[in-house]
């Protein structure tokens, strides 16, 4: 009986000693690679030094999020002649992302903002400042130019394990994730390669819903020269209305016609919950600015300049 006992005390400890560390690095599995202590305080230095620098550019910088075209999906369904459900995939992607830029728009002042398709990221990594960013109707406006030289990406993506620690930038470009993913995240922040960042810089926010249930959204589509013209209101208040009167659910009811779709989106995607990630988001950017004093790059041990970029 002893014995099982201690067995049993034995498991525990580790396991929450195993908890502890997972949640005290935010998945950064790289703190613990280290064989000896003198390697382990290098790069706790390294990322603190890194994150802190990060945080200063990212405040007079610039926040780019990128939003998703599902366009291989897409063109995949009218290759096979499935056009209504196209179109369905078509609606209900330019839903959440407008929802996406409007949670955005009206919770994130950390830094400039700015809104590109993902099938953009490459022009935006070779040097376009101009012809790939989108205006409020999720249209590419040649006269949004972005002025500012640093930058980020954020998106809604899955959380890694990584593999590739800390890259210098003369290889950054060449590199690609290739670690574990653990979860999806409802925001993760990634530098202007593509490379999730590492703590202490808070770079993800967690997705708190997962569910299957879908919701009923009214969404307009008219056919023009150049394709469908659509037109969709972002409804900023649909929980906080049902929460007040539970009735307000059957007067959204949405009725379909030849113009009006009913487009169904899932509850992560609606808008109140994405505008709850971003202000976390915004929240987390300025605690850790707050904390962290600017680093003047000159005064910097030399060996740190390749890591910031």
């Amino acid at each position: 009986m002893v014995l099982m006992l201690n067995k049993i005390v034995l498991y525990s400890l580790l396991f929450l000693s195993f908890a502890s560390m997972a949640q005290g690095d935010k998945f950064d599995k790289n703190t613990f690679d280290y064989k000896d202590p003198e390697q382990f305080k290098n790069f706790y230095k390294r990322r603190h030094v890194v994150a802190v620098w990060q945080i200063n550019e990212l405040k007079k910088g610039a926040l780019v999020v990128r939003l998703k075209t599902n366009k291989i999906l897409i063109d995949q369904l009218k290759k096979s002649n499935q056009p209504k459900l196209a179109q369905e995939k078509l609606l209900e992607q330019y839903a959440i992302n407008k929802n996406t830029m409007m949670a955005y728009l009206d919770k994130f002042t950390f830094c400039k903002l700015y809104f590109i398709y993902s099938n953009s990221s490459d022009s935006l990594q070779n040097g376009s400042r101009s012809g790939i960013f989108l205006d409020t109707n999720l249209t590419v406006d040649p006269n949004i130019v972005m002025q500012e030289t640093f930058y980020m990406l954020a998106e809604r993506d899955y959380a890694y394990n990584s593999s590739i620690g800390f890259v210098k930038e003369d290889s950054a470009k060449y590199i690609k994730e290739k670690g574990n993913a653990v979860r999806q995240m409802a925001i993760v922040v990634k530098n202007k390669y593509g490379h999730q960042l590492v703590a202490p810089f808070p770079y993800l926010v967690k997705e708190k819903n997962f569910m299957d249930a879908t919701l009923n959204f009214s969404i307009t589509v008219n056919q023009g020269n150049n394709g469908p013209i659509i037109q969709y209101t972002v409804d900023k208040t649909y929980f906080e209305d049902i929460a007040v009167d539970p009735s307000n659910k059957t007067k959204r009811a949405v009725k379909e016609s030849e113009t009006v779709k009913i487009v169904k989106l899932q509850k992560q995607f609606i808008y109140e919950k994405l505008a709850l990630a971003t202000d976390q988001l915004d929240a987390q950017l300025r605690a850790f600015y707050q904390a962290s004093p600017s680093i003047e790059p000159n005064k910097l041990d030399k060996k740190f300049l390749p890591f910031l970029y």
